[in-house]
């Protein structure tokens, strides 16, 4: 098996985590005849368990999505985040105590229902509540979004993927009665050159 092809079971992350993908993209440009070099952003897409308990509750999801200002030193060749805040949030129905909006804005009636199935199918009707930055304690990765060091992460282990020093951009959380309640995260990072 060439170097490349590596067994999943070996990759050394949290044992929550399902699914992990690290990409990255650098800035390049050309002026002239001058080439010019930006920063390199990766990026890293990351699913897993919330819990190892089965939800048993009505349907539910959550998320959160977070604002950051970029700004490139290139002499320095640093990319800084700038935290612009906690982040537009949302609940929509049961999460399991894993959720919780820091500032609740407004809480409404939402369904969802299809008769593709038939008559017989069932259909979900609960609330949904919007607001302003997001408290998440469920695994693999718990964080809150009110403060800039509560939205940095790092996934540890040996391996080395990404950085030590990752920035939360959106998080959603989904519980499917039946099942154990998955949490996807988007990260971002800077690569020096």
């Amino acid at each position: 098996m060439a170097g490349c092809c590596k067994l999943v079971g070996s990759l050394d992350v949290d044992d929550y985590v399902v699914s992990i993908q690290v990409r990255s993209d650098t800035e390049v440009g050309k002026v002239g005849n001058t080439l010019i070099i930006g920063p390199t952003i990766g990026s890293v897409s990351l699913t897993g368990y919330a819990g190892r308990t089965i939800h048993r509750g009505c349907p539910g999801r959550a998320g959160v999505s977070i604002n950051w200002l970029r700004k490139y030193d290139c002499d320095r060749d640093d990319l800084y985040f700038i935290f612009m805040g906690a982040g537009k949030s949302y609940i929509s129905g049961d999460v399991g105590g894993y959720a919780a909006i820091i500032n609740e804005v407004v809480h409404y009636p939402v369904l969802n229902a299809s008769a593709a199935s038939g008559p017989t199918a069932f259909y979900e009707q609960t609330y949904q509540s919007d607001g302003y930055g997001l408290r998440y304690s469920g695994k693999p990765y718990s964080f809150y979004t009110d403060r800039q060091n509560g939205v940095q992460i790092s996934l540890g282990g040996s391996a080395k993927i990404g950085s030590d020093n990752m920035f939360l951009q959106s998080f959603s959380l989904q519980c499917t009665p039946g099942q154990i309640p998955i949490a996807s995260y988007n990260l971002v990072f800077t690569i020096k050159h």
